[in-house]
Order: C-alpha cells, then structure tokens, then sequence
C-alpha cells in the first residue's frame, strides 16, 4: 500500500499541488497554524532536497554562463519587472519583485532531469541562487525602503527580519546536511524517498498558504482572478527569459536553463509573506502557487512545440 501510494504521488506531482490548493480552501483547522509552520516545513524540504546533490557532474559546467544567468535572471530581471509592474499596477509591484527575486526551486535538477536537461549545471544554478538570496532578497527591499517606492498600504519588512527567517530556510539545513550526509544508511534512505517526500512537503506549505487567505480568495473572485493572471504572465515570462539566454547553447542547456528559469522557490516566498509581509503579499504568493503547480505541464507543452521533447 505504502509503495502504491509513494507512486502515485511521484509521478502526479502537479495533481497533487492542485489538490493541496482545494484542500487550503475546504481542509478545517489549517488557518489556525502558526505562521512559523511553513518555515519548519520549508527547512525540512530545504534538508531533504540536499540529498539529490550526490547526482550532480559538476565537472562538466560553464561557470561563465551560469554566473551571468544567475546576475541577469535574480539580480535585473526582479527590478526590470518591479519597474513595469509599478507604472502599471503599483499596488502588485512589491509582490512581483518577491515572486522574481525567489532563487531556483529546489526540485530543478529533478524536474530538469526530466526535460533531459544538464542536471549538474541545474544544482549549480540551485546551490548559487539559494545561498545568495539571504543577502540579495533583503538588499533588494532594503533599496526600495530607502528609495521610498513603496504604496502606503503594503509593508515592507526590515531586511534583517527577511534575512534571518533565510537563514533558518537554507543555511541550517545545509549546514546539517554536510553532517548527516556521510551516515549512509539514512543518507540512502532519505536519498530514494527524496521525490515523495518533498511533493507532500511543497503540497503542504501550498495548502497552509492558501488556507491563511481562505476567506479573501473565496470572497473576492476578481482578486483572485487577477493575482493568477498576474503571477502566470511573471511565469511565461521567465521561461522565455531563460530560452532566450540560452539561445546560442547547446539543447540540453537550453532545457536547463529554462527549467531553472521558470521554476523558482516560491515555497519560500510563501513562507516570508506568511512571517514578514502584509495580507495583500500572502494573497499574491499563495494564488501564485497555483499558477505554479500548472508549470509542469506549460514548460512540456513549450519544449515540445520547440522539438526538444518527444
């Protein structure tokens, strides 16, 4: 029973996220979580996804082209989009700055791998993004607190508050990571059952993020309906972003960088507006969550329509 179901949810992975998004909505007692449980299972997710690093060929990488994907795609990319979206829409603007700065997700190399894609180079994009964004993400408020271009009616939290929360989510479980590792049989253990586990964890923060804005998503539609809609263009527009960077590479970097491109950790932008930022922020992030269990299937049907997937 257990293996039928450790299955059915490895090869369902966006199934299961569009559930969690209807058990956010209809699941009793989720609202009522303390905030700091997304942070908990955000480090637990962070923990059991270092395991995949055993899978990496880190000899064939090109440092240039994924040093300059990582400035261009986490450091430009977040105030070009900031920039549009705050002559547009300047009540959305800090919410898109949050979903573009969130480094790759951690579940890249797999997806990545399953595009055929570089795996190696994907872990690098994921190792080089995490671990700069507890200085890069806070920077990158911090400039807009001083400068002054924020609505009166969203927060913005002192970057020290976003860093340390980054701490807790990335540094810690990496840092007890580099200890547990060499213990073989659970590193082993928690190796194979690394795809199940981190699904239900994902699927999890999904539903909890959901569930704190339950009564604003179920009463105002048009809300919702706009933070998709808003959240899904930032997603199209970062898989062209890297499909485009990549445009004189090799196709398996091509898959790779597009795949990074796209799928960002917006766990962990749910799991700081949760702790840090106002209800209009956790709205944006939690809806964007959906948008993101639908990537899957976008980034398929696109690498198809360009003949690099069967």
């Amino acid at each position: 029973m257990f293996e039928y179901l450790r299955l059915l949810i490895e090869k369902h992975f966006s199934l299961v996220l569009l559930l969690s998004s209807v058990a956010g909505l209809v699941v009793p007692g989720l609202p009522l979580l303390p905030n700091e449980t997304a942070i908990i299972t955000l480090a637990l997710l962070m923990f059991v996804s270092c395991y995949r690093l055993r899978d990496g060929d880190f000899k064939a990488i090109r440092w240039s082209s994924v040093t300059a994907f990582y400035v261009l795609r986490y450091v430009l990319l977040p105030f070009v989009l900031w920039l549009i979206t705050y002559l547009i829409a300047p009540n959305y603007a800090i919410c898109v700055l949050l979903l573009t700065a969130l480094p790759a997700a951690t579940s890249s190399p797999a997806i990545t791998n399953i595009y055929g894609g570089g795996v190696a180079s994907a872990f690098v994009v994921v190792i080089l993004s995490q671990m700069a964004t507890p200085f890069m993400l806070p920077l990158q408020f911090a400039w807009l607190r001083e400068a002054g271009f924020v609505p009166e009616t969203q927060v913005i939290p002192p970057p020290i508050n976003l860093f340390i929360t980054m701490v807790w989510c990335i540094f810690v479980p990496m840092a007890i990571y580099m200890v547990t590792r060499y213990h073989k049989r659970s590193a082993d253990y928690i190796y194979a059952q690394t795809k199940w586990l981190s699904t239900l964890l994902v699927a999890f923060i999904i539903a909890l993020a959901i569930a704190k804005q339950r009564d604003v998503i179920l009463s105002d539609g048009t809300g919702f309906l706009i933070a998709f809609l808003v959240s899904l263009g930032c997603y199209v527009i970062y898989m062209l972003f890297g499909w485009h960077f990549s445009r004189k590479l090799p196709d398996i970097k091509r898959i790779t960088f597009t795949t990074c491109s796209t799928f960002n950790n917006a766990i962990l932008g749910v799991s700081l507006a949760l702790m840090h930022f106002g209800p209009d922020v956790v709205l944006f992030v939690a809806v964007s969550e959906m948008a993101w269990s639908t990537l899957p299937a976008m980034v398929g049907f696109f690498l198809r329509r360009k003949k690099l997937l069967a």
